[in-house]
């Protein structure tokens, strides 16, 4: 069974991966014959070459007799090219090795021009796949994010797509064409004598026997090899991006250890997949003596016999080496075979994953009335986060979102985005179920600001810009304006063309969340979702981003979580949650006198407010 899946996840590779580059495969596969013929015709030149040298009496001679074998070929090579016993022989041995020479160099080139075509088609296929494994991870929903570590899919999406492609020209250039070498080779070897054959028989055998037994170690532990790489990437990509956190305490010697212990792991797993990879190669190359000597005794006890002429003896040498040479190259390409079969099974695993959120089959393109959620409770892995939550969001309205940490305002607001479906209830837009639509043209409909203001590592204009194509150059400026953010873009050198840095550690984090303000509002999108946009800010950063905030929110129907509630105290409605439920719906004033959480938050907020004053 285990076999049959094997073979079926190979085939499925092949057949996704290669199909769309047929016409260079079928190229390679013809080419790689051609090599395998040019590689048959070394005996065939090589037998004249003994006859004529050692001066066996029967070389050329016009009637030979019997069928082709070893001890044939060089007289029925000869008899064929015209050359006789009187003639010249050096200068016929000349020629016979200019063209064993011509061969060779043929050979050579074939191999390298199909080393060139196996290459090209191995790299587009890995990038197909690569290309084909992100655009499904992309459409997978927010839980599998949440728990994956980006170093770890970043691995998957790298090493492992790389690795399942790697052993493709290994397949075609020697799975195709050894077994027509080792069957051309061992006809000549039988119709020479069938005793010296049992010896190569035997050895291929013990090869088969060897390269079984390992595969299953060797297939687990290449899944644990990738595993390993890993775990090492999100490690290492964890540390560099919290650098600041690391070296804000000190702790760059605990990361180190972290990694360390990491690196162990990954040599350990390292050096045992090393070693049952090629574990075998010590038996195999012991098998192989064996048999080579087995061959010379047999050969040598024929010869002296007489039924085994000088040329024959040294032909049959070189045919046995070069069929152990074959069977041994298949040996090593069913091992390769085992570590691509370990990385396709990765890469079929995340491929065959199913995102919770599912597209409709409907578009919007515009908003018209208003967001309900209805009867909404939400679940994460099990724990209860919203409970039978009600809302409406006409146009035009700004609601806020209030409450203590933890009470569900983010999660709320993501699923009125639909990065999550409900576990019970609906939510609807101008009365269309989220769940009909197709999820990137509902999103359009938003410009998202969220508590960290992350950015890409490009330029302010292309971070203004992301996700919405053909925004003209006064639409980027008066984004900018918007969001308090073109006075000082104009202050660095390059302008609206500066590269900001790596999550835009180069700006200010009032800077960057005012750059993430212009990004939301640069499209004039009709629903804004800001997610406490000005925590983490100091005085003047929250002064000019609030400025930009509130700005962005006129004339667009905005959802604001708001942590400090002096942010929000002129909003349309404010929403405050509690316990996973809405607790009280008003303004300001109303929800002053009739809510307990929200004159609590209130008036401690007020309170830290004036101590900060008199300090």
């Amino acid at each position: 069974m285990t076999r049959v899946r094997d073979l079926s996840r190979f085939a499925w590779l092949l057949r996704t991966y290669l199909a769309p580059h047929w016409a260079a495969v079928l190229l390679l596969v013809a080419t790689s014959y051609l090599a395998t013929a040019l590689a048959a015709l070394f005996p065939v030149l090589m037998a004249p070459i003994l006859d004529l040298a050692l001066g066996t009496p029967a070389a050329g001679a016009s009637g030979v007799t019997g069928g082709l074998s070893l001890s044939t070929l060089g007289a029925r090579v000869l008899q064929w090219l015209g050359v006789s016993a009187g003639d010249d022989r050096f200068r016929a041995i000349l020629w016979l090795c200019v063209a064993y020479v011509a061969v060779g160099f043929a050979k050579g080139w074939l191999d390298f021009g199909n080393f060139i075509l196996a290459l090209w088609i191995r790299v587009r296929a890995g990038a197909a796949m690569q290309m084909d494994l992100f655009r499904h991870l992309l459409g997978l929903s927010m839980r599998f994010f949440t728990q994956h570590r980006t170093g770890e899919l970043v691995s998957r999406l790298e090493s492992d797509t790389r690795s399942a492609t790697g052993g493709l020209e290994t397949i075609v250039g020697v799975v195709l064409t050894a077994p027509l070498l080792i069957v051309f080779y061992g006809w000549l070897m039988v119709r020479t004598s069938p005793k010296l054959v049992l010896a190569a028989l035997g050895a291929a055998v013990l090869h088969f026997g060897s390269v079984r037994l390992m595969r299953g170690p060797i297939r687990r532990l290449a899944m644990d090899q990738f595993s390993s790489f890993a775990e090492l990437a999100a490690r290492l990509q964890e540390a560099i991006l919290s650098i600041r956190v690391v070296k804000s305490f000190g702790a760059e010697a605990f990361e180190i250890g972290r990694v360390a212990r990491t690196v162990r792991e990954v040599l350990r797993v390292n050096v045992k997949y090393g070693v049952y990879k090629h574990v075998d190669e010590p038996a195999r190359a012991f098998v192989n003596y064996l048999v080579e000597a087995s061959i010379l005794l047999l050969a040598a006890w024929e010869l002296l016999a007489g039924r085994l002429g000088a040329p024959a003896f040294f032909l049959f040498l070189y045919v046995g080496r070069a069929v152990m040479v074959q069977i041994g190259l298949l040996a090593g390409a069913y091992t390769q075979i085992q570590a691509t079969l370990a990385a396709s099974t990765r890469v079929i695993q995340l491929l065959a994953l199913a995102p919770e959120v599912r597209d409709g089959a409907g578009t919007v393109g515009s908003f018209e009335d208003r967001i309900a959620v209805r009867d909404v409770s939400f679940r994460y892995d099990g724990e209860p986060v919203l409970e039978q939550v009600n809302l409406e969001i006409r146009k035009g309205e700004v609601v806020a979102l209030v409450g203590p940490s933890g009470v569900g305002k983010s999660t709320l607001a993501d699923l009125i985005l639909r990065l999550y479906d409900p576990v019970q209830g609906a939510i609807t837009i101008d009365g269309r179920d989220l769940r009909t639509l197709r999820q990137d043209s509902y999103r359009k409909l938003f410009g998202v600001v969220s508590q960290e203001a992350l950015l890409f590592n490009a330029t302010i204009r292309d971070n203004i810009t992301y996700g919405r194509e053909g925004i003209a150059e006064a639409e980027v400026v008066r984004a900018a304006r918007v969001a308090n953010a073109h006075d000082f873009i104009h202050e660095f050198p390059d302008g609206y063309e500066t590269v900001v840095g790596e999550r835009g550690t180069r700006l200010s984090g009032g800077q960057r969340q005012r750059i993430a303000i212009a990004r939301a509002v640069v499209g004039r999108p009709p629903i804004l979702i800001l997610d406490e946009a000005t925590s983490s800010l100091d005085n003047e950063s929250e002064r000019l981003v609030q400025q930009a905030i509130d700005r962005a929110v006129q004339g667009a129907t905005s959802v604001v979580i708001a942590h400090r509630l002096s942010t929000v105290l002129h909003a349309d409605t404010i929403v405050v949650l509690g316990r996973g439920r809405i607790e009280a719906v008003g303004r300001h004033a109303e929800l002053l006198a009739s809510s307990e959480t929200y004159s609590r938050l209130y008036r401690v907020q007020f309170a830290e407010a004036e101590t900060a004053e008199r300090l």
